[in-house]
């Protein structure tokens, strides 16, 4: 999905930094699923709680994000001192962006707007389990992905798991009718971490 340059850049920050716990899901829920993906909304909640811009320091890393397109990303940390880091915080990385639903998660004619926390600290296994009982739902599987469907009442979230093996047509429907969401595990390079995907219609070619 992204570079392995980026998540080694933030590996070797979090082996010169001190010890500290981890609460990356606690970032996820309140940046991403609570704005649910809205990159603008997302940059406005990440720079209130004082997380940090570091897509301009990071375009040459960023050259080639595969999927995502108008990437940026944030640090919870600051780059230049990451021994700094409160002990009450651990080392995370938020990115956001949006990408080609057949291409990001096998939802063809759609796009996704995406909102994603990762960090070293914390394992793909536990990130699911905490979703699940945040969502109140269990996970679905299919080949490479575990992943979660949802729409929303108010606050509530509503299982969309009948969309799981539903055809494309059926799924494009959906996207016309309510605001569906797709949350999958994201695990590599030693960093693990949550991605969720505002799911709406392609209206044509390269649609942002």
């Amino acid at each position: 999905m992204f570079r392995s340059s980026i998540a080694g850049s933030v590996a070797a920050l979090w082996l010169a930094a001190s010890p500290v716990a981890a609460e990356p899901f606690q970032s996820f829920a309140d940046i991403c699923l609570a704005t649910n993906a809205d990159a603008h909304a997302g940059e406005v909640a990440a720079k209130g709680a004082g997380w940090r811009d570091v897509t301009a320091q990071m375009a040459a890393d960023m050259g080639d994000m595969g999927d995502i397109q108008d990437a940026a990303v944030y640090l919870n940390f600051d780059p230049a001192d990451p021994a700094g880091v409160s002990p009450d915080q651990s080392l995370e990385i938020l990115l956001t962006g949006w990408g080609d639903g057949e291409a990001v998660m096998d939802i063809k004619g759609t796009v996704l707007d995406l909102c994603g926390v990762m960090s070293p600290e914390v394992d793909a296994l536990t990130m699911g389990k905490r979703l699940t009982d945040h969502l109140g739902m269990p996970a679905n599987t299919g080949g490479e992905f575990t992943y979660w469907l949802y729409s929303r009442q108010g606050d509530a979230f509503v299982s969309e798991a009948a969309l799981a093996d539903a055809a494309d047509e059926v799924i494009l429907a959906a996207t016309r009718a309510r605001s569906l969401y797709a949350v999958y595990v994201f695990e590599d390079e030693g960093l693990a971490g949550l991605f969720v995907g505002a799911v709406r219609p392609q209206a044509k070619a390269g649609d942002r």
